[in-house]
């Protein structure tokens, strides 16, 4: 009984977060090699390439994060248990509200301010709160 429970909780999130999912669906045949590496608040983290400079992505009831940092705990805990709890409570609206404003100070952060902290931007210091980071 638990277990129905749990697939029928996976499956009302997805549809919840439905546009995050869309996109990671969308994403997998081109992150290359893709290899499961956790699977926790029904969220399935999968190692898999991304683009440069970023660790991890996090887009419904999937985290996809870099080769390179696929055993990182920290980056791990970041996308699974952060920003998926983002996922969870924003709906069809996190990428709007989360997403989109992530991906672009990551691209902002990369370009013309290295040197400020990743976490100082709302988003990455929502992630870690929920993460106990």
């Amino acid at each position: 009984m638990k277990k129905l429970a749990n697939i029928l909780i996976f499956c009302l999130l997805f549809v919840w977060q439905l546009p995050q999912n869309l996109v990671a669906l969308c994403w997998l045949p081109f992150a290359g090699r893709v290899r499961k590496i956790a699977y926790r608040n029904y969220c399935i983290a999968l190692s898999g390439r991304l683009p440069k400079k970023a660790s991890g992505v996090s887009l419904g009831n999937f985290a996809i994060i870099s080769a390179d940092c696929a055993g990182d705990e920290r980056t791990l805990r970041h996308e699974v248990d952060g920003h998926t709890v983002d996922s969870k409570i924003f709906g069809p609206l996190y990428l709007l509200i989360i997403g989109i404003p992530s991906g672009l100070h990551l691209l902002y952060r990369n370009r013309f301010a290295p040197h400020k902290p990743y976490d100082d931007f709302y988003t990455e210091r929502w992630a870690n709160r929920h993460a106990g980071l």
